[in-house]
């Protein structure tokens, strides 16, 4: 069914924090003209992350956008490349929830190969009404569903 989360412990953080984690491969589709993946696609991966990720918490991507009175879309979107990726690397995507607000939210993602970070994405979603478009507060459950994924890596270093 779906990835379990992994537990990573960090040797700066005091305690033991769970990540979400799912698989991709890099497929010749993936590619561009040199054989390696196609700038964009890196995007292609974590959007499939997030819909992984958001399907194990009980929020059914589809479910949600038919649905649901809360819409959320993406205000910023930004990655990084650390090394090129070739067809048929298998990846690990780590996600967590970087930082959540009234109407907000940023998502980090961190794509692996073997022990290898090959990239890293950060992506905010706002929410919105569907009836009216403007902007509107995290419904509760899922704003419970994402407190319970925020990486705060910076906690126990701020003494």
């Amino acid at each position: 069914m779906f990835p379990k989360p992994t537990s990573l412990r960090l040797p700066w953080y005091d305690k033991e924090m769970t990540i979400f984690t799912t698989p991709a491969t890099v497929r010749m589709y993936d590619t561009d003209a040199a054989g390696i993946l196609f700038f964009a696609n890196q995007f292609r991966f974590v959007q499939d992350a997030f819909e992984a990720f958001l399907e194990s918490g009980g929020f059914p991507f589809s479910e949600m956008f038919s649905r649901s009175e809360v819409l959320f879309v993406v205000v910023s979107a930004k990655a990084n490349y650390h090394a090129p990726l070739l067809v048929g690397d298998h990846l690990a995507i780590q996600v967590a929830v970087l930082k959540i607000g009234n109407t907000s939210f940023t998502m980090e993602y961190q794509l692996l190969r073997g022990d290898q970070i090959v990239g890293n994405a950060q992506i905010t979603h706002v929410c919105i009404n569907r009836e009216n478009r403007s902007k509107t507060p995290i419904p509760e459950k899922f704003r419970g569903f994402l407190d319970a994924h925020v990486l705060d890596l910076f906690a126990s270093t701020s003494r």
